[in-house]
């Protein structure tokens, strides 16, 4: 409160008491305080709504633009995103917290899934009204099961994000020749890589021992160790994350919002008949499906069609707004949160629940396999490996602007993360 100097010696100033509370301060020659009581209170009355007024303003201010500003009245604000989910890259925690922020905006999710999932045909059959409702129980989203194909790869899934336009779309397990549809109508790209004899194992694990329709062992393999063995040995690169980030795979987009250069390079790489990209993926194809889909005799991809692959997959780096790694994941969500601060990431990332983790055990791991075989596959990793580190030496430098951020946040999760090791001594 601002004490006035009053000149009339009948009226007393307002000021603060030793109480904290407004005080009368009688002038010298004036009235005493009972004779001022009562102007004082007038005077008070007339203070009060003056100073409340701004703190009720504010208020409204703050629960008004937390609630409404960025989900309701200014959505055209917020950054469109396509996560290119890549299979066992840590993609289903880092899309439930995706969904989940723009979700808290009020703005729905769409998912679009290479394979048949729950809530497809229910989602279809209500014209996704429901799911589109932001109100009530949190939920995912709405989800479209196209049904991919060779041919085909993602039919009418561009037209069916735009149609609702969804602000978030998930890519589940599709290529980088359809998230480059999404980008050319202002979507901005994000994807998770993982180091890739860390990626193998996980998807080995999965496909064969763990996930809901396993059957315990790879097509054609015995489900015991010397199967896994066997199976392990006959693998042909390049694997999931060099075939999504070039554009090289069944779940491709070539049937979405016409043509783009990655499905003329995916054409051009089977016009001599063999079907480089879209054969059955590496993890379940056998020895004669490697040497029908490449044309060779040992099974193993040409050196000019190796070339081509990486040279394409690693220059498509560049139309990524992030590509975050699945080791540093502290560190990730803090340069999503950076780039995009509409978005509550680590709120939201807090509520995924532990079973969208989707973490599984391990039945067999590499390290268990004879010594011969381990060279066999990291040489079969190669293109892979040589992607990630591209990727992540591209990650560090991106997160070495944070760098006092990067120390705090490795220090809080309780360990020295190699991603910090590398920052701070290169």
């Amino acid at each position: 409160l601002i004490r006035r100097t009053n000149t009339n010696a009948a009226e007393p100033a307002v000021g603060l008491g030793d109480d904290g509370l407004i005080a009368d301060s009688p002038q010298p020659g004036g009235s005493s305080p009972a004779a001022g009581g009562c102007s004082s209170v007038l005077r008070l009355a007339k203070v009060l709504p003056a100073l409340l007024l701004p703190l009720v303003l504010l208020s409204y201010l703050y629960r008004y633009t937390e609630t409404e500003r960025w989900g309701r009245w200014q959505s055209n604000d917020v950054d469109k995103i396509v996560f290119m989910h890549i299979r066992k890259t840590g993609g289903s925690f880092f899309d439930s917290t995706l969904w989940r922020s723009y979700y808290q905006l009020g703005l729905p999710s769409g998912h679009i899934y290479s394979f048949d999932h729950f809530g497809c045909k229910e989602h279809k059959a209500d014209n996704y009204t429901s799911c589109k409702n932001v109100s009530g129980e949190v939920h995912m989203g709405c989800q479209l099961c196209p049904h991919p194909n060779e041919k085909k790869g993602c039919p009418g899934c561009l037209e069916w994000a735009l149609a609702h336009n969804f602000h978030y779309v998930e890519l589940h397990h599709f290529d980088m020749s359809l998230a480059l549809k999404f980008k050319e109508h202002g979507y901005l790209l994000v994807t998770m890589l993982r180091e890739p004899s860390r990626q193998f194992q996980s998807d080995a694990n999965f496909e064969a021992y763990t996930r809901g329709d396993a059957v315990g062992h790879m097509p054609g393999y015995e489900s015991t160790y010397d199967g896994f063995k066997d199976w392990v040995r006959d693998r042909r690169g390049p694997f999931d994350q060099l075939r999504a980030v070039a554009g090289c795979s069944m779940e491709h987009g070539g049937a979405a919002g016409g043509h783009n250069r990655l499905d003329e390079l995916r054409e051009q790489l089977e016009s001599n008949g063999h079907p480089a990209c879209t054969f059955n993926q590496p993890m379940w194809a056998r020895p004669s499906e490697f040497e029908w889909a490449f044309g060779s005799e040992d099974g193993r991809i040409p050196p000019e069609t190796e070339t081509q692959l990486l040279e394409t997959a690693v220059s498509n780096l560049a139309e990524f707004e992030l590509v975050g790694i699945t080791d540093e994941m502290f560190v990730t969500l803090m340069l999503v949160q950076k780039r995009f601060p509409q978005l509550k990431i680590g709120w939201n990332a807090n509520k995924v629940t532990k079973r969208e983790f989707n973490i599984r055990k391990y039945v067999h791991k590499l390290d268990e396999l004879p010594e011969e075989i381990q060279k066999g596959l990291s040489d079969e990793l190669r293109l892979d490996r040589t992607l990630y580190e591209e990727a992540f030496r591209m990650f560090v430098l991106r997160a070495k602007k944070h760098v006092k951020l990067v120390k705090k946040l490795n220090s809080e999760a309780g360990q020295q993360s190699l991603l910090l090791r590398h920052a701070l001594t290169s």
